[in-house]
């Protein structure tokens, strides 16, 4: 009975990723000397899972509740819902709409049973379509599924039609509740061997279930393999640490990047090595972030760099969004401005420090990065310049948004002119690119005056000249 229980409540699930991977076993308030399958976390700080435990000289299979406290999860609790006297239960699957499906056992046979979480209580468990749960014949590990807005039910069953040993079947269910006929998925997920524990992932339209076929590591081992219904793609094992020399079930993902399996490796509890025991294990998917080249480092060291614009330059009252005026030119006009600011401003002293200290500095710095820009492209990094418009609150917002990308525009244009174009043909060939955040006047201070007959606030001010800019970001380094 006791080999013959953890067959049967199989159910694994995922994997793929060949990132940085963290498998954690979990403590002895989940794991024992006994088996501990089908961990399932239905909501962030709860989770259910199976455990086979001994009990009267007998391994009873039953359903046990976990709830996350303190950093870890916490001693796994009989959950009566799910549970009988004279029934063993596992595998159990939880739909975000709180419809429950599991595993009910008697006399070396299983069913797929199916409970709903109304009034905050769950339903009595009720034994599915017949068509399913086939007389005769052993249907469990039960996992849904939704693809293309059809719900499916995909589950394990030794009923004849199959390739060999326990294959996994699938269904679909209407908007009823009413089960369509199983069909088998197929020599690709199928073997002579045993398929078990289904979980299809709708991140990634993939079925990770496991086998003991022959050309796994030893025992059973987990697989992967992308498609719907009998079409998929031929399976494939997934790698270590996943797999091992020993058992891998019940492989399922919480997460795009977390998720658990069972396992009798290395440290579970097992009473001895051959016959038992699986434990649980998480594992968390670690996204390796593509090392930033030094000399795209280098270039964000000098960003954002903000670059300055007179009231409504260049191409004054258009509606354009480009402009064939270089940023240069908008700049040597601007500051020869500067007298003009400074007879109209109520502040000479900060309108005098903007145009040495802001406009004037900030375009020297402009050479200084495009330089940098220029020396990455050569040694051949692929990068992404964004850059962020901005207007004064005059006038219209459609008109302020164009006036913005206009300024992006003039900018774009002095790049290409810089040291005799040398920066056009990266342009060209795509290794660098542009991203262009027009904001109009989104973000610009709430003290700029939108009145265009007070121009001492509305042009000539500090907190004018500051609002209208584009804004070097950062760069982005390209795979």
């Amino acid at each position: 009975m006791r080999n013959l229980i953890i067959i049967l409540l199989f159910s694994p699930a995922l994997i793929f990723a060949q990132e940085q991977i963290e498998i954690r076993h979990l403590s002895k308030a989940i794991n024992s000397v006994g088996a501990e399958l089908n961990f399932f976390q239905n909501e962030k700080e709860q989770a259910f899972f199976t455990a086979i435990r001994e009990e009267n000289d007998d391994f009873i299979s039953s359903i046990y509740s976990t709830e996350f406290q303190l950093g870890q999860w916490g001693k796994g609790k009989y959950f009566e819902p799910f549970n009988s006297d004279n029934l063993q239960s596992g595998n159990l699957f939880v739909t975000k709409d709180k419809e429950a499906y599991f595993t009910f056992c008697a006399n070396e046979k299983c069913a797929i049973y199916q409970s709903n979480f109304k009034n905050k209580r769950w339903t009595k468990p009720k034994k599915i379509d017949e068509r399913v749960n086939k007389i005769g014949f052993t249907s469990t590990q039960p996992t849904i599924a939704e693809v293309d807005g059809v719900k499916l039910l995909y589950f394990v069953s030794d009923r004849d039609g199959g390739f060999g040993g326990t294959d996994i079947w699938v269904c679909t269910i209407d908007s009823s509740g009413n089960f369509g006929n199983p069909i088998n998925c197929g020599k690709q997920i199928n073997s002579k061997a045993n398929e078990i524990t289904p979980f299809f992932n709708q991140i990634d339209g993939k079925l990770y279930f496991s086998s003991d076929r022959k050309n796994g590591m030893q025992g059973f081992n987990i697989y992967a393999s992308k498609g719907n219904l009998t079409l998929w793609e031929s399976a494939h094992k997934l790698p270590s640490p996943f797999n091992s020399a020993f058992d891998e079930m019940y492989f399922v993902f919480f997460s795009e990047n977390q998720g658990a399996f069972s396992s009798n490796r290395a440290p579970a509890f097992y009473l001895d090595k051959e016959n038992c025991c699986n434990d649980i294990f998480t594992f968390e998917i670690i996204k390796q972030q593509e090392k930033t080249p030094k000399a795209v480092e280098m270039i964000n060291e000098k960003l954002p760099l903000s670059l300055y614009f007179h009231n409504d330059e260049p191409d004054c009252c258009t509606m354009n969004t480009t402009t064939n005026q270089s940023y240069k030119k908008s700049y040597i006009s601007y500051f020869l401005m500067r007298e003009e600011y400074l007879q109209n401003s109520s502040s000479t002293e900060k309108i005098n420090e903007f145009f040495v200290h802001k406009l004037q500095a900030n375009f020297n710095r402009l050479d200084e990065v495009l330089l940098q820009i220029k020396s990455a492209l050569i040694s051949g990094e692929n990068i992404d310049l964004q850059i962020k418009g901005y207007a004064s609150p005059l006038f219209e917002s459609n008109y302020n948004i164009n006036l913005s990308k206009r300024r992006i525009s003039s900018l774009l244009n002095y790049m290409q002119e810089f040291q005799n174009g040398s920066i056009t043909q990266y342009l060209k060939n795509g290794q660098l690119s542009i991203t262009e955040l027009p904001f109009g006047e989104l973000e610009s201070n709430n003290k700029v005056s939108d009145d265009p007959k007070n121009k001492s606030a509305s042009v000539y001010s500090l907190d004018a000249a500051l609002a209208r800019k584009i804004e070097i970001v950062r760069v982005k380094f390209k795979q």
